[in-house]
Formats: C-alpha cells, sequence, structure tokens
C-alpha cells in the first residue's frame, strides 16, 4: 500500500471518529472549565470570590430551613449547565488553505502532509487525542508566546519549530514540524533554577510521526469508554459473587427471595440486566 493510499484510510477513519460528538476527543472540556482558561488574575479572582458568595447564600438558606431562593437555585442551575455542556459542541469547519500557508509563513517550514490533510479536509481542530487539536491560528499563536517566554527555567528557550498541537494542561502535545516527530513537554519537575539538562529531559518522543501518533489514537478507546468497560467488568463480577451466595442458600432460603426452585440462576442473571453470554 502506497503512502497516499495509507493516508487516504486514515484521514476516513479520523474524519467518522470525528463526526461522533462522543468519540471525538478524550477528553470534553467544558465551558466552565474554558472560560476560567482565558480569564486573567483578575477576572479569575473575580469569579471565584463571586462563587464562593453564591454558594455561601446557598448554604445559608438551606442551613436556615428556607427552601433556596429562585436567585440561588437559577445561580447553581447556571453553574451546572456551564459544567456539563462541552465548550465546543460543535466540531469546527476545516482550515482554509490560505490558513494552513499563512500558519507556515509563520513558522517558516511546511507542516507535515497527513496533519495539513486532517485540518483541511476534517476540521480546524476540535478532534484528536485529549481535547483534541487547537485550531491551527492558535497552535502558532501559542508557537509565538513559548518563544518569546519559554515556560522552562531562566535562560531556557523553547524549541525552535516544536509546534504545540495539543493542551495537555500542564504541558503540550507537539510535533517537531521540520521531521514530523511528535513531542511531550512535561513541566512536572522543573523549576525556575532546574539545569538545562533537566530541561531538555521534560521533552520527550511520543511518536515518530505525526501519521503514527494518530493511527494510534484512531484506533484507541475513550475513557468515557474505558470507563464504561471496566463498570461493565465489575458488575459481571460482583453478579457472580452474588449468584454463588444465593446457590449456597437452600431452596426455602431462596424461596423466601420470590425465586423458583428450577431455574433461579436465569431469573437472578436476568434481574440485573445480565445474559447467558455474560456467564
Amino acid at each position: 500500500m502506497d503512502d497516499d493510499t495509507t493516508q487516504d484510510a486514515l484521514i476516513e477513519r479520523l474524519r467518522a471518529r470525528a463526526r461522533d460528538p462522543h468519540r471525538r476527543v478524550d477528553v470534553i472540556v467544558d465551558a466552565f472549565s474554558a472560560s476560567v482558561r482565558t480569564m486573567d488574575l483578575g477576572g479569575l479572582l473575580g469569579a471565584t470570590r463571586g462563587m464562593a458568595a453564591d454558594l455561601d447564600r446557598l448554604l445559608g438558606e438551606i442551613r436556615s430551613g428556607r427552601p433556596p431562593g429562585s436567585a440561588s437555585q437559577g445561580r447553581a442551575q447556571e453553574v451546572e449547565r456551564a459544567m456539563t455542556t462541552p465548550a465546543r459542541p460543535d466540531l469546527p469547519a476545516p482550515a482554509t488553505e490560505a490558513a494552513i500557508a499563512a500558519a507556515e509563513a509563520e513558522l517558516d517550514s511546511r507542516l507535515p502532509a497527513i496533519l495539513r490533510r486532517a485540518y483541511i479536509e476534517i476540521a480546524d481542530g476540535g478532534f484528536g487525542p485529549g481535547a483534541g487539536l487547537l485550531q491551527v491560528d492558535r497552535a502558532v499563536a501559542t508557537y509565538g508566546d513559548l518563544r518569546r517566554d519559554s515556560p522552562g527555567p531562566r535562560a531556557s528557550t523553547w524549541p525552535a519549530g516544536l509546534l504545540p498541537l495539543v493542551d495537555r494542561d500542564p504541558g503540550w502535545d507537539c510535533v517537531e514540524v521540520s521531521s514530523g516527530r511528535m513531542v511531550a513537554w512535561d513541566p512536572e519537575g522543573l523549576a525556575e533554577r532546574s539545569s538545562a539538562a533537566v530541561w531538555l529531559r521534560s521533552f520527550s518522543e511520543l511518536a515518530p510521526s505525526v501519521e503514527a501518533w494518530l493511527t494510534t489514537w484512531v484506533g484507541s478507546r475513550t475513557r468515557h469508554e474505558e470507563t464504561a468497560d471496566l463498570m461493565a467488568r465489575a458488575r459481571v463480577t460482583e453478579a457472580r459473587r452474588a449468584r454463588e451466595r444465593i446457590a449456597a442458600m437452600t431452596p426455602e432460603q431462596r424461596a423466601g427471595m420470590g425465586l423458583p426452585e428450577v431455574g433461579w440462576e436465569r431469573v437472578v442473571w436476568g434481574g440485573i440486566g445480565l445474559d447467558e453470554d455474560d456467564a
């Protein structure tokens, strides 16, 4: 299979997953968290004080025995909606050729082919690992910020051509534009006086290429799917233990639970939503 055919197949798989709002990203950022991230320190402090005052008011009403007032209930519901509503429920439109060209001019380098195609043929970010790819103009703007003001120790410099693609908060998943290699930056353990060697160790290879990175992701399960699978396995395990306990009972004890003498196993198994295939 040639490179173009391989990339075509990957683009189709990415497009299919991006269309599914429950699977297009691994971590769904809610509207509340997104708004907090865009606040400056003053705005964040003001919002925190406001929420604390709202909470104190609500708790005071509850402790007094009075039903919460409409204002308190409305504010609580507003915060709940913001914390359960995706910040970007819709997939962005594809990036334009002009937007990609402008980004490449800023970087003074051409983006890896599969990344260009993903942005132009699927969407301008909003899908992929973590909370999804950044929009291309935001990725370039973030790169510029990192180059001007390194997030590392004093005298450190953000590597040239290392474009952040996914916000890991803290840290970034980045592409080394010149090679296409995927690199993770993890600031944990860094301090203002960390050495140059420690700064360099904060970068590690994620994948040898964007294509390999996206191929791994598109075949992976979301955190929600992994959690649901874990819960399902735990449910079956507990159900088996319960069935073993019931099996140790006398027919009279099982009858006292409303179970038939013959076929009680099937009744128990089906009553908790499982079928014989789960046995």
